[in-house]
């Protein structure tokens, strides 16, 4: 009785590994979830042109990590959304995306997409492409983005619009404090939508200079991006913070605006 009972288990058990094997061993179907990445790509697309952001941030997981291009690494949903809200206040109107996924891979739980991406003016021409990469999870019925990189094809163009300002450290500005400043104003403009606009500080290696050994410059992409920075209440607050040494070396500069000469 005690044999008959053992070879039944046992023969359960095989067919119960052997059941577990079998689905082990049956891929995903790729071509298939390839369809869905893509449908889930048209979606995303339509949420950026109709600025849907609600729409957008559906597409999310609440742990999501995205990298965008020429800017910090965001952490999470909230940190995602401020961010799509810069780009939306600072993208051209009429601007349309679409998005190609070229390939997919993975268990089909998870599935990393290398896609590329295609931008249009308002009068559908071309003006720009892009490569990206998502890590798609499966959560309940759907995929979630849970990773994500992108960055444009194009180099960064240079800047249009410049301030100069050449000067000598006067009292009570030491060249740590003023780097500080700017460094943590650089921050609230990145935060604004405009990574690598801002102010940088040099300064000069030669004993032979007497004067103006230090200058910082203004960087922009244009003089609307100046515009619009310094208006933002964030950046003015910012500026506000620092005012106070900034007035000291006004003091002392000479200071220019440039224009890029095309």
């Amino acid at each position: 009785m005690k044999s008959n009972l053992l070879f039944t288990l046992s023969a359960a058990c095989l067919l119960a590994l052997t059941a577990c094997q079998q689905a082990a061993e049956t891929p995903a179907d790729m071509a298939q979830i390839k369809t869905e990445i893509q449908a889930l790509e048209d979606a995303w697309a339509a949420a950026l042109n109709a600025q849907d952001l609600d729409a957008l941030m559906a597409m999310y997981a609440d742990d999501a990590v995205s990298m965008p291009d020429n800017a910090p690494i965001l952490v999470g949903k909230a940190a995602i959304r401020k961010q799509q809200e810069q780009e939306f206040a600072n993208t051209p109107a009429g601007r349309a995306y679409s998005f190609e996924a070229l390939d997919v891979y993975g268990d089909g739980n998870t599935v990393t997409e290398t896609g590329k991406s295609t931008y249009k003016d308002a009068a559908g021409k071309v003006t720009g492409t892009g490569k990206y990469m998502c890590v798609w999870e499966k959560q309940g019925d759907k995929y979630l983005c849970v990773r994500e990189i992108y960055n444009s094809d194009k180099a960064p163009a240079p800047a249009a619009d410049r301030s100069i300002h050449l000067f000598d450290l006067p009292e009570g500005v030491t060249e740590a404090a003023w780097s500080a400043a700017l460094t943590e104003v650089n921050g609230v403009i990145a935060e604004l939508g405009y990574p690598g606009a801002g102010y940088y500080l040099y300064k000069t290696e030669s004993a032979d200079t007497k004067d103006y050994r230090y200058y910082f410059e203004g960087v922009w992409p244009s003089a609307e991006a100046y515009a619009k920075i310094h208006e933002a209440p964030a950046y003015v607050a910012a500026s506000e913070k620092f005012g106070a040494m900034y007035d000291k070396i006004k003091a002392v500069q000479i200071y220019r605006r440039m224009n890029l000469v095309k």
